[in-house]
């Protein structure tokens, strides 16, 4: 026999991985306990509160809480088979839980809000309930039953029950499986919402080359937009929700790991070099989870969050489609006043559902000065609004103006408040 059957962790080994996990540890709770104390000062501000106030934000700040939480458990928790071991391994376990959900949760509404067309804050309840009780029915029955304690294949107090195949099952049943479940949802919801803004992108691209095409078949020389709406394309474009998927594959990788890492120390035990190796590595993920998280939370400008650009652009559309219809017209205008009326049907929102908007214009042409405006008004299940555009056509050159309403802003505001 070789030597690594009787292979035996020892107490040096031992020290070695709590002084890395501590190394991995603190500086990820530290972090995360920042970025918390820099939305609390930002806070402070009236116009910054109205930027917080999100569904998603929120469920931001319980994620970034239960990791600092759970970077201090995990750093207090005992090394050795001491009081408390139990309690120290209920308390990683369930923070853990915790954290991993909430940001699942983010993921889930940003899918439920954007493609679907759900109001997010309605379902905000939800989300906190559900959290909590699956979390505490994971990790409640688990302590009571004496499932936690001080683990001798890991030396971590962990999962400690002396049967092997009732331990795995224990670590399957109550974590492994959820973590893993929790990730694969954060992940599919985060892929359909970057699909989905593909999409609409491509939409509004199209819809730009159109109108840049259609205006240059009738020869004007200069065309000048001036419009809120300012830059739509590259706007989307640096939307963050591209960028939030990287917080998505990371936490996809995390908690793919450490499952992975976990279930494979159940099953085969430390009975190698390579496999103390492998323990060490989980221990040191588990650690920079909160690091991790941190960092993303901190780099994730939360200003530029606010869902302003999707109900812009879908305005946008509208604009453009009416405003093609009114070049044509002043184009195509005689002596006399001429009056259209356009229907635009079947334009993309938020669920993608053909007819779920229809935008009624009607234009105006004077004879001299050829100044023509649209007033647009968007309809859908919850009511309705409108627009103000005025375009002037003088020399070859066409000036776009418009204006929205107060009603137009609460509407915004509120759909924000949703995501």
């Amino acid at each position: 026999m070789s030597d690594e059957d009787y292979f035996e962790i020892t107490d040096k080994e031992i020290d070695m991985a709590d002084v890395l996990t501590y190394a991995c540890t603190i500086p990820g709770t530290v972090v995360c306990g920042l970025v918390l104390m820099a939305y609390g000062i930002t806070a402070l501000s009236p116009i910054a509160r109205k930027c917080f106030d999100r569904v998603s934000f929120r469920l931001l700040v319980y994620s970034l809480l239960f990791n600092v939480l759970f970077g201090i458990v995990y750093a207090a928790t005992p090394t050795h088979p001491i009081a408390g071991c139990d309690v120290g391994a209920f308390l990683v376990n369930t923070t853990l839980c915790f954290a991993t959900f909430f940001t699942t949760c983010i993921a889930i509404n940003l899918q439920l809000v954007l493609v679907h067309g759900v109001n997010g804050q309605k379902l905000e309840k939800y989300y906190l309930l559900g959290v909590i009780i699956l979390s505490l029915a994971l990790n409640v029955p688990t302590m009571v039953l004496h499932q936690f304690g001080w683990n001798e294949l890991s030396a971590t107090c962990w999962y400690s029950n002396p049967d092997d195949k009732a331990r795995l099952r224990w670590i399957i049943g109550t974590q492994s499986f959820w973590i893993s479940l929790a990730a694969t949802i954060e992940t599919i919801c985060s892929s359909v919402v970057l699909f989905w803004m593909y999409l609409f992108h491509r939409d509004i691209t199209a819809l730009n080359r159109a109108s840049e095409s259609t205006v240059g078949k009738h020869e004007c020389t200069k065309y000048t937009k001036r419009t809120t709406n300012s830059n739509r394309s590259a706007m989307l474009t640096d939307d963050p929700r591209y960028k939030k998927i990287i917080l998505r594959i990371v936490s996809l990788l995390m908690n793919y790991s450490t499952v992975i890492l976990d279930l494979n120390m159940s099953i085969n035990s430390v009975t190698t070099q390579l496999d103390f190796r492998l323990l060490v590595l989980d221990l040191i993920l588990y650690g920079l989870r909160t690091l991790a998280y941190g960092v993303l939370a901190a780099g994730d400008p939360v200003r530029k969050l606010l869902p302003r650009l999707d109900l812009r652009l879908i305005r946008s559309i509208h604009v453009f489609q009416s405003f093609m219809n009114a070049i044509r017209e002043i184009r195509g205008s005689r002596q006399s006043s001429t009056a259209v009326h356009t229907h635009i049907t079947n334009i993309a929102f938020a669920s993608r559902k053909p007819g779920s908007l229809q935008s009624e214009s009607t234009t105006q042409t004077s004879e001299g000065g050829k100044v023509m405006e649209l007033h647009l008004r968007f309809q859908d299940e919850h009511g309705s609004e409108g627009t103000t555009t005025k375009i002037v056509s003088s020399g070859g050159r066409v000036d776009l103006e418009m204006s929205r309403s107060e009603e137009d802003e609460d509407e915004i505001q509120k759909l924000a408040r949703q995501l």
